[in-house]
């Protein structure tokens, strides 16, 4: 009787340390996820400042680019 209460009690201890180990897990890419959408919203910070920076040599390439590719068609 006693060898069965361990055992199930063994049993009980397993189940609830995978449940816990599931959480940690899922927390665990919570946290992943939440770093990554922080690395993309900086990504576009950083571009948007770029873009509100005048820049007449890029411009310029740009405008350049768009004509060549007006007169392929």
């Amino acid at each position: 009787m006693i060898k069965f209460l361990s055992s199930l009690l063994a049993l009980i201890e397993r189940v609830f340390a995978h449940f816990d180990q599931e959480r940690w897990k899922r927390q665990g890419r919570q946290e992943t996820i939440k770093e990554a959408a922080d690395v993309v919203e900086h990504q576009i910070k950083l571009g948007e400042a770029a873009i509100a920076v005048p820049d007449p040599t890029r411009d310029e390439r740009l405008r350049n680019r768009f004509d060549r590719s007006r007169f392929r068609q």
